[in-house]
């Protein structure tokens, strides 16, 4: 293991070879090299002891095919710069561990992956390799019907000893983290676009604490780096890679999920989507994937399926949705209240997105006034949550 819990007393490989500690301050050293990306690292590596690699880039020895003329001269610089005491202390401050493939404890499946991962930086534990692993994406934005299906999914996977894996983003990839941290299930896994030094975004400091102590929190970045906008793509490949199946909730037609789609498609990992409304922007993507082919994820049940983990239900039966469920629940909360006419048809009209009052007017065809007045009594019972100016089912 690339243990750096403890800092080098000796920064040089001239009296032998590099302990597995220092090891590990050699590879996040080389992962600071400016503009040292996933491709070129491994080209750097090859396999190799991260201690002598570093030496040739300090010393000027670097083969030029490697990076280039131009990066050459600044990779030398960097090193001969870069204080090793300094970073083995820090990667200790953080309780971080650095692999490369080399490493046993480094992801099989990120080693011999169409983009290998040549060096890892993590906290927390290492990801079980033999349990099943499933990664939850969707769009930041998303609506609270979407947020609440992934909360359920992450639960459901994670108590059937799934491992949850997701971007830690806003919106869908945080809801589905928090609902298998919810349960006493399969540790999660996080993989991040920033240094594990660099919480992004802000407002999930809570949920990365969180995975990094009952899960694994892996970066390819190094300590110091910034969410730039080409670490989410390279992210995302780490997502599907590391999955057997990954399963959109909410994705515009482009963005981050649909890239993670590709990436999965490229290693023949199953993709699977959950169902929206057609009137709910969030659900374009999910609903052109089901367009073309991709199987639906309205349970866990189905998930399971997926991955040979359960058996699909009886032909004509059925099994209850995420949102049927959802639908009882709510029934159950107001149970023995009855529900007037035009509660009944707001409810009917009421899509998986947000809509405003006004399309609920022309939906409905009541006045506007009374139609106020019902969404109000809905939303008391816990029916109807606002978004902004606009409504949607709880």
């Amino acid at each position: 293991m690339d243990d750096v819990t403890a800092t080098p007393k000796q920064w040089s490989v001239d009296d032998g070879p590099a302990t597995p500690k220092e090891r590990g301050v050699y590879a996040a050293a080389l992962a600071s090299l400016p503009r040292a990306t996933p491709r070129r690292l491994d080209q750097l590596l090859r396999k190799q002891d991260p201690a002598k690699v570093w030496k040739k880039v300090e010393t000027g020895q670097m083969a030029k095919w490697v990076a280039g003329d131009d990066l050459h001269d600044i990779w030398r610089d960097h090193a001969r710069g870069t204080d090793l005491t300094a970073m083995a202390a820090q990667l200790e401050s953080l309780d971080a561990w650095v692999t490369t493939p080399a490493n046993i404890q480094h992801p099989f499946a990120l080693i011999y992956d169409l983009d290998p991962a040549p060096i890892l930086f993590r906290r927390g534990r290492m990801p079980d390799p033999t349990a099943p692993a499933v990664a939850i994406v969707g769009t930041r934005r998303c609506t609270p019907t979407g947020r609440s299906v992934a909360m359920e999914l992450g639960s459901g996977l994670a108590a059937a000893g799934v491992t949850v894996v997701s971007g830690l983003a806003l919106g869908i990839d945080g809801a589905a983290h928090r609902g298998a941290l919810a349960t006493d299930g399969a540790p999660v896994v996080g993989v991040v676009g920033s240094g594990l030094d660099v919480v992004y975004p802000r407002g999930n400091r809570d949920l990365w604490e969180a995975v990094s102590a009952a899960g694994t929190l892996l970066s390819e970045a190094p300590l110091g780096a910034e969410p730039e906008g080409w670490r989410f793509p390279a992210r995302n490949r780490l997502l599907a890679a590391l999955a057997d199946v990954v399963v959109v909730v909410e994705s515009k037609r482009a963005g981050g999920s649909m890239h993670t789609v590709e990436e999965a498609i490229r290693r023949e990992v199953t993709v699977m989507a959950v169902p929206g409304s057609v009137r709910n922007p969030a659900a374009e993507g999910t609903n052109l994937l089901l367009s073309e082919g991709c199987a639906p994820a309205c349970s866990t049940e189905d998930v399971l399926v997926a991955l040979e983990l359960a058996t699909a239900g009886p032909p004509g039966g059925t099994q209850p949705s995420l949102a049927l469920s959802r639908r009882v629940q709510s029934g159950n909360a107001v149970s023995g209240i009855e529900l007037d006419l035009l509660q009944k048809r707001l409810l009917d009209f009421l899509d998986d997105g947000p809509v405003s009052l006004d399309t609920l007017v022309l939906r409905t065809g009541a006045p506007a006034p009374e139609v106020l007045v019902a969404a109000e009594g809905l939303e008391r019972l816990g029916l109807l949550a606002r978004d902004g100016a606009r409504v949607l089912r709880a």
